[in-house]
């Protein structure tokens, strides 16, 4: 920064008054010892000046990064604000929340003779204050990894998670609540689980991609889909017809609702209801916006373009962007899948994955093979 220094000539800045016309000379003395004289600094004359020093604002006393960076929850936080927030954080420069594999879990982090400690939490979160900065070894149990502390601010991180197919539920929710699924997990892990006693496998085809229901916005962690079909086909209405498409349909308001009901309990629990968005049926454009637990993928959101069916009904998935197979089985044989999108060019089917694979419609009263989706 540069400090002001004048030339000394009585100069150096601009002034002006607003007296009014007329006022007398002992009018004005009157007002200039009553602190009323109307005068103005309009600026600075660079005739008078021999170093214009640098003017005291935002971006040179606290910028908001700065503000963030300590974590000032102030409406407007000053420099004796930021001064305070470090000289408390003297001890403990950094916050790292980290996640576990359950509560009362101890996690230690250790940089040459210096070592802290947490204690995770109900929500298997354990607060560490490293004193610091450089690259920690972080140890839960057995599982160990390095985490570097290069600022003051608050980490987030995870240590000793268990890989997808031997992660309880619970445990999946905690990860997808604390942000952090998709540096955990990875698209096309796969996980087991039961629907009235019969084991399926559903695999995670996207992460933060569908809105969660009243979530302003928030996406749900991770997206699954089943591998394979159920066992049991179903139909989509008892007669051939879209309209209503799938907000209305015998799939939706009774075929998935029974299926919530039969899905194992603790994965039953976890399960995040998302906006899902699909045609009125009848050939119709109008999009609604239905609010499931369960429900079927769109043609788009599998094949990442429209055949048979109108636009507008999500985008497609990361595991489908990726190419991997879009063949499902039904009791070990490939066979059609229904998708949630009415035909477009018709008013009696819906669209449905051919047994090879590609974009196809049937009528709606056929009974089909079914792999719902759900969020957590």
């Amino acid at each position: 920064m540069k400090n002001f220094e004048a030339k000394g000539t009585g100069n150096s800045r601009f002034l002006k008054s607003a007296i009014p016309e007329g006022m007398t000379w002992t009018e004005a003395l009157a007002m200039l010892r009553a602190g009323t004289f109307p005068v103005d600094f309009a600026g600075f004359n660079p005739e008078g000046i021999v170093e214009q020093g640098t003017l005291l604002n935002k971006a040179n006393l606290l910028q908001d990064r700065t503000a963030e960076a300590l974590e000032l929850t102030q409406a407007d936080p000053t420099i004796d604000d930021a001064f305070y927030a470090v000289s408390q954080r003297e001890s403990q420069p950094a916050c790292v929340k980290v996640l576990t594999n359950g509560a009362n879990v101890t996690v230690t982090m250790k940089l040459g003779t210096k070592t802290v400690t947490g204690i995770s939490d109900a929500n298997f979160i354990a607060t560490l204050y490293p004193n610091k900065f450089g690259t920690w070894v972080m140890t839960a149990g057995s599982a160990t990894k390095n985490f570097v502390v290069d600022a003051i601010k608050t980490y987030e991180t995870f240590i000793g998670i268990p890989a997808l197919s031997s992660c309880p539920w619970a445990l999946i929710n905690k990860v997808s609540n604390f942000g952090v699924a998709d540096q955990v997990f990875h698209v096309g892990d796969t996980k087991s689980f039961t629907v009235n006693n019969v084991s399926y496998s559903a695999v995670i085809i996207g992460f933060n991609h569908d809105d969660l229901t009243g979530g302003n916005g928030k996406k749900a962690g991770i997206t699954f889909q089943m591998v394979d079909c159920l066992a049991t086909k179903y139909p989509m209405n008892s007669s051939n017809t879209n309209s209503g498409g799938w907000k209305n349909s015998a799939m939706r308001t009774s075929t998935m609702a029974t299926l919530l009901n039969q899905l194992q309990s603790d994965l039953k629990n976890v399960i995040k209801a998302v906006d899902k968005r699909s045609t009125a049926g009848s050939q119709s454009t109008t999009i609604d916006t239905t609010s499931d637990k369960l429900f079927l993928l769109s043609e788009i959101e599998i094949f990442g373009a429209l055949t048979y069916s109108k636009a507008g009904e999500g985008e497609q998935y990361a595991y489908y962007k990726a190419g991997n197979s879009r063949i499902k089985k039904v009791n070990g044989t490939a066979d059609w899948w229904w998708e949630r999108s009415p035909c477009g060019g018709n008013t009696g089917s819906f669209c449905r994955v051919y047994s090879n694979g590609t974009a196809d419609y049937g009528n709606a009263s056929y009974s089909h093979g079914v792999a719902f989706g759900f969020c957590i």
